[in-house]
């Protein structure tokens, strides 16, 4: 019976370190609209590792790129804003795509 609650604790102890591994490392993104009404993204990652140079697109509602850049040194990324509806989407790598749409930007 001891055997059992020991192998029940370390199968626990091992799901929650991968757990842990899992969640480690996902993006964070958001845009806001600026006074002089450029559209300011900040991206990164929760373990707090940079977002610089990963890719940005703003795209129309058809997916077209309209605009193409990266991240900065300072994790943000500014644009004029096309007219019409579009998209933001940050390429963060692997499994790390996040897109908001401009319905969504305020200031």
């Amino acid at each position: 019976m001891k055997f059992i609650g020991s192998a029940l604790r370390l199968a626990m102890a091992g799901a929650l370190v991968f757990c842990q591994a899992t969640f480690a490392h996902g993006p964070v993104f958001d845009c806001y609209i600026e006074g002089d009404n450029q559209v300011k993204c900040e991206a990164g990652f929760t373990d707090g590792s940079s977002a610089t140079g990963r890719k940005i697109h703003v795209q129309d509602p058809s997916n077209k790129v309209l605009l193409e850049g990266e991240v900065g040194k300072d994790n943000t990324y500014m644009f004029q804003p096309p007219a019409g509806n579009y998209s933001v989407v940050f390429l963060g790598g692997a499994g790390h795509e996040i897109t908001i749409q401009s319905s969504d930007i305020s200031r």
